[in-house]
């Protein structure tokens, strides 16, 4: 076996996987993204990318998963589209766990189940290797493939039910040194990328855009204020630019991912527009969104693991369209430890990180304790659920099977940058898609608010279904993505009355405060103006308590109320009283008349518009 070489068929399971081969994902950053899923089902903790920026003559993807056996790598480059996952096939390939093939051997929840991450390269070139070996093999296999270019009119004349044959793939194994039998992993290599993949990474569409210039003479679009540089490019116009990059040389690799967050939520003096990725190239931007979509440690923390001492408002979202309540927790409580939450818990592999050219990944989401700008409410809030659809058993099938999953909507007064503004969809801790802004087609209109908004939705069970084969966007008709939906709809409902309510309360709470303010402050004017005519020493003949009193009597001069001021004009009918003794008026009226007089006052001044 040791130096034999086999050449065989790449064939599909299914004729319609020939179009894959040209590449089903719109950005680079999802082909990496399903490389870096198929490391996750196979245990890995950790996986290398280098890319060769800023040229990308090669790319190179490293994990330490537990690689597979030549059987293995026969059946998966043979049978791209029937994945063993998730089947009875998986625990004899060691792909899936013996006891729930849902699972990895390590136990983690798969990812992959169509079988076509394979041709997730296809994106990037028609020409790679597989090199890979599990743990206790004598034999490190490699796998060569060169994919084709599907002929639609060969699909059209060829036999019905024919296979389409995507390519061919050459493979050979040889034999470890004893040292290196514990040793396991998997490493893809890209050749031979496609010149229009180059370009994106690139970024040069978008330095021929920013080299245009408009009708007044200004760029089309603004450059980028952080990117990889710039290659000299005589057939489009471009010359050479350095790169700047969001990190300073020697920082370590995850201080470099801090930074390009921070930059990413930075705004620049000069843009009239909120924080976004818009000032990354496409490189630093892949960057960012491959992120997004693994299952990652957070940046900073799991959204579950924040804590009662945070200073935030935690809310439910109740069973019933009742209101929704605000939860107390104890100081070092967690949200997971009070709602019993799993999402974002360590499975029994360990965690999981990517390096990508040095740079070592965080999902890009953090939610600050305190606000960003001044607001009505006092502090962010944290609105909480968990859900276990209820299909009855006699629809399951058709419902596609179980649902459940938990999720959290965050406010603040300014969410930065607005890439991470919307809802995003985690099945299994991945995703496929970006924040949707529209929160699932929401239809109640407030667009202030709803630009205030994170959420996530974790799916623990189903959902499955309702993924397109790109992965990169749902079946709106399955009834776990309706499902969902809907869910999502009233808790955003249910989350704006409870703003707005709180902000209420603040604001009602304010007008009291100034209230109490003005009557002080209007008291305080009577005062002055009595001791300025009787004198400091005289003692002022009515002295207003915190909460309004209306006056009966001023010095020796009784007042009788048959006409009492409204609540609000108690207090300066006192200051008024108190400024008419001091010019001696109220004692040379009647009780009655000093009451109609001080109305009389209250009145010219409210049609002359002094509240």
């Amino acid at each position: 076996m040791d130096g034999d070489a086999i050449e065989l068929p790449l064939s599909t399971s299914q004729r319609i996987i020939a179009r894959v081969t040209d590449g089903i994902y719109r950005e680079p950053w999802a082909a990496f993204r399903e490389l870096c899923a198929n490391a996750y089902d196979a245990d890995a903790t950790r996986v290398v990318i280098e890319t060769g920026a800023p040229e990308f003559d090669q790319i190179t993807i490293r994990d330490d998963g537990a690689g597979m056996t030549p059987e293995t790598l026969g059946y998966v480059v043979e049978n791209i589209g029937g994945s063993s996952k998730r089947t009875t096939e998986g625990p004899m390939l060691h792909t899936a766990s013996d006891a729930d093939p849902d699972f990895s051997p390590g136990g983690r929840p798969l990812i992959g189940k169509i079988g076509i991450g394979l041709f997730a390269v296809a994106q990037l070139t028609q020409h790679f290797q597989i090199i890979t070996k599990a743990r206790g093999e004598k034999v490190r296999s490699w796998a060569t493939v060169i994919l084709k270019t599907h002929n639609e009119a060969r699909l059209k004349d060829g036999p019905p039910g024919a296979e389409f044959e995507a390519g061919r793939v050459q493979i050979r194994s040889e034999e470890v040194p004893e040292a290196e039998l514990e040793a396991h992993g998997t490493t893809i290599i890209l050749h031979e990328l496609r010149p229009e993949i180059r370009r994106l990474l690139q970024s040069t569409n978008m330095w021929q855009a920013q080299a245009e210039l408009g009708p007044n003479d200004e760029p089309i679009m603004p450059p980028p204020a952080y990117h990889i540089g710039r290659r000299d490019d005589e057939k489009r116009g471009l010359t050479h630019l350095d790169p700047n990059l969001p990190w300073k040389d020697g920082l370590e690799p995850l201080e470099r991912f801090r930074e390009l967050v921070r930059v990413a939520a930075e705004t620049e003096e000069s843009s009239k527009k909120g924080p976004s990725l818009e000032q990354l190239d496409e490189y630093l931007r892949s960057i960012w969104k491959l992120s997004l979509s693994l299952p990652l440690e957070y940046i900073d923390r799991h959204p579950f693991d924040i804590t009662g001492d945070s200073g935030m408002i935690f809310l439910d979202v109740p069973r019933t369209n009742r209101r929704a309540d605000i939860v107390k927790l104890a100081a070092k409580e967690t949200l997971r430890d009070h709602f019993g939450l799993v999402s974002g818990r360590t499975d029994g592999v360990g965690k999981f990180d990517v390096e990508f050219d040095g740079i070592l990944l965080r999902r890009p989401i953090a939610l600050p304790e305190e606000l960003a700008v001044a607001s009505r409410l006092p502090a962010p809030v944290m609105m909480v659920g968990s859900e276990t659809a209820p299909f009855p058993e006699t629809s399951l099938d058709r419902a596609g099977g179980n649902l459940r999953f938990e999720a959290y909507l965050y406010w603040n007064s300014k969410i930065s940058p607005k890439d991470v503004q919307g809802s995003l969809i985690r099945v299994r801790e991945a995703s496929g898609t970006l924040f949707d802004a529209r929160f699932a087609d929401y239809q109640v209109s407030e667009q202030s608010r709803l630009r205030q908004i994170t959420a996530e939705i974790f799916v623990l069970e189903g959902l499955d279904g309702a993924i397109n084969i790109d992965r990169e966007s749902f079946n709106y008709s399955h009834p776990h993505y309706i499902y969902i939906q809907k869910w999502l709809h009233r808790a955003l409902r249910l989350l704006a009355n409870r703003l707005k309510y709180i902000a209420g309360e603040d604001l009602e709470r304010e007008r009291k405060e100034q209230k109490t303010q003005t009557a002080e402050a209007t008291l305080q004017s009577a005062y002055d103006i009595w001791s300025s005519r009787r004198g400091a020493d005289a003692d002022p003949p009515f002295r207003q308590t915190v909460t309004p009193q209306l006056p009966t009597t001023v010095a020796e001069a009784s007042i009788v109320w048959k006409r009492e001021p409204a609540p609000d004009h108690v207090s300066l009918a006192a200051a008024i009283s108190v400024v008419l003794e001091a010019y001696g008026v109220l004692s040379d009226l009647r009780q009655d008349e000093r009451a109609e007089l001080i109305n009389d006052l209250i009145q010219v001044m409210q049609t002359h518009g002094i509240k």
